[in-house]
């Protein structure tokens, strides 16, 4: 292997997420510091999820993770990569792992906190909003990992650990709540981790001692898409949200992040809308629409979900749920859905433009290599 690497960077402008350009520049794998390990970005899933770390980049922190300059950032994505050069005696060249990587060829992170299952990156010049973003899982011992499911694990395993603390998180609530909630309405269903949820909350039903309903509400050109997917009682368009019961007490999981939509569903439900929960914000458009008016609602923000079941189940105990929970969901979109693939620097930015536009297409997973 050559010392001395070519890396490939995705640049986005912070003040106007669709200004982008692509930045090259140059590694040379032995001069690594102390710990350090330089990792090739083998393949990175792509998803709206992305679209909303850059729309949120500021407010939220994403920007923090892998540093471009003071204007420029660079989008994190979750992917596989394998370890080329390793300054770390635990972590070995040829490793594979799967976890937080930027839009780019290479990454190099300093190892810490190491298990036999995985390992963190303690770099003092990443700034991260939680660690589970910097955490890298080692795949030859992960019981979530499946050699011939890549392409899956790329697009749903990041997305789907958030249903799957999601679900949890409304489970918890639901089962605690003082009055039966009824009815359970995911915005954006046919967003990944909004069907991902609505799929375990379907499961999880009748172990709870429950008898909600779980409502998907999208467009109208995606409502034939939802309904097929199989993880809604019932779907509904936007345009048809008058017809719903709103004498059901309800919760109401917000995927779209649009503003107008949710105050009219406040209006709609009034005292019958026990809780209103902000999860992600795939609808790009409607973040310029800045109506007045107060939402009363709660943020969820997965890593403290992940942070406080981690601690009462123990690392081993959480991956062994989530495998559970994932291979559930895998068996029931087996065949539902495509694998794309986008390969070098100028197909991966162009793909990024069309997650701007709200224009991915659904019954496709994005697989990106540099």
């Amino acid at each position: 292997m050559s010392e001395v690497q070519t890396v490939t960077e995705i640049w986005i402008e912070k003040a106007n997420v669709s200004n982008t350009k692509i930045v090259e520049k140059k590694i040379d794998s032995k001069q690594l510091m102390a710990d350090e390990v330089l990792l090739k970005i083998d393949t990175l899933g792509f998803s709206a999820n992305n679209v909303t770390y850059s729309v949120f980049g500021d407010k939220m922190g994403y920007w923090g993770f892998f540093a471009a300059d003071g204007t420029w950032g660079i989008v994190p994505m979750w992917g596989f990569a394998t370890v080329i050069e390793s300054n770390h005696t635990d972590v070995k060249v040829g490793e594979k792992v799967f976890g937080y990587l930027p839009m780019a060829s290479h990454l190099v992170i300093k190892a810490g906190k190491i298990s036999p299952t995985h390992f963190f990156d303690i770099s003092e010049k990443r700034n991260s909003i939680s660690p589970v973003y910097d955490n890298y899982v080692r795949c030859a011992t992960d019981p979530g990992y499946q050699a011939d499911r890549e392409a899956w694990q790329l697009n749903y395993r990041p997305l789907f650990m958030t249903s799957f603390v999601l679900d949890d998180f409304v489970g918890e609530g639901l089962v605690a709540a003082e009055e039966p909630v009824e009815q359970v309405i995911l915005t954006s269903a046919s967003s990944k981790t909004a069907y991902g949820a609505a799929h375990l909350l379907m499961k999880h039903k009748a172990e709870r001692g429950l008898d909600y309903q779980v409502v998907g509400l999208t467009s109208a050109g995606n409502k034939g898409f939802t309904q097929g997917l199989d993880c809604y009682d019932q779907v509904f368009s936007y345009d048809e949200v008058t017809q719903f019961d709103a004498s059901s007490k309800s919760w109401v999981l917000d995927f779209a992040g649009n503003k107008s939509l949710l105050l009219n569903l406040q209006k709609q439900f009034a005292e019958n809308l026990d809780k209103l929960i902000l999860i992600g914000s795939t609808d790009v458009d409607a973040q310029q629409d800045k109506p007045d008016g107060h939402l009363d609602s709660e943020f969820f923000f997965a890593p403290s979900q992940v942070k406080k079941r981690t601690a009462e189940w123990g690392h081993a105990g959480f991956a062994e749920r989530y495998a559970t929970a994932w291979q559930s969901f895998a068996v029931h979109m087996n065949n539902k859905v495509s694998v794309a693939e986008y390969k070098g620097a100028k197909a991966i930015e162009t793909l990024y433009h069309t997650g701007l536009e709200n224009k991915l297409n659904n019954l496709e997973i994005n697989v990106l290599e540099f």
